[in-house]
């Protein structure tokens, strides 16, 4: 049971590096729209500040992935159940964004469908 504890929090670690990537992308894009005069200046740093943060609170958020105690829990039930409570409490002790608790919980229950 632990190999496949420790290849879901692996899969789960290169999701939430992937989301990283495509939020940088997102802020490229808000980027070119503002350089093709699409959006104001404003709403272009307004999104790129926001977007930003939210990278940076994953990348944060994927090193305590490694302090989850993935062996306290009897059943895959229990298992994904703590490490969506462990995420929660993770971003909210840090005062991060919701979205990022968000975005942590789809990749979540896209590796449960990967893994179980």
């Amino acid at each position: 049971m632990s190999d496949k504890r420790d290849l879901f929090l692996k899969i789960l670690r290169v999701e939430l590096e992937e989301t990283s990537t495509d939020i940088a992308l997102l802020v490229d894009i808000y980027r070119d729209r503002y350089e093709s005069r699409e959006i104001t200046h404003y709403v272009q740093q307004e999104n790129a500040a926001l977007l930003e943060r939210e990278i940076h609170c994953l990348e944060k958020l994927v090193p305590e992935l490694d302090k989850f105690p993935k062996d306290d829990f009897s059943d895959k039930d229990s298992f994904v159940e703590g490490l969506s409570v462990f995420l929660k409490n993770f971003v909210k002790e840090n005062q991060f964004p919701q979205a990022v608790f968000l975005l942590a919980e789809r990749k979540l229950q896209k590796v449960v469908k990967y893994i179980y």
